[in-house]
């Protein structure tokens, strides 16, 4: 018997959790990603007028 390992469809417990706790990996990831912006604007180690100049 042959599967397939790409499925679309979620299994009924995973819609069912999906509406009680919302969907938690989506917004887990959605905040990883902000604090990983916000955290290299913050720890800018590049000598002071750095930023504006281009690389040659």
């Amino acid at each position: 018997m042959a599967t397939t390992a790409t499925r679309t469809e979620h299994p009924p417990i995973y819609e069912g959790l999906l509406e009680e706790l919302g969907d938690v990996p989506t917004e887990t990831r959605e905040a990883a990603e902000r604090i990983l912006r916000e955290t290299r604007e913050v720890l800018d180690w590049r000598e002071p007028g750095e930023a504006q100049r281009r690389p040659q």
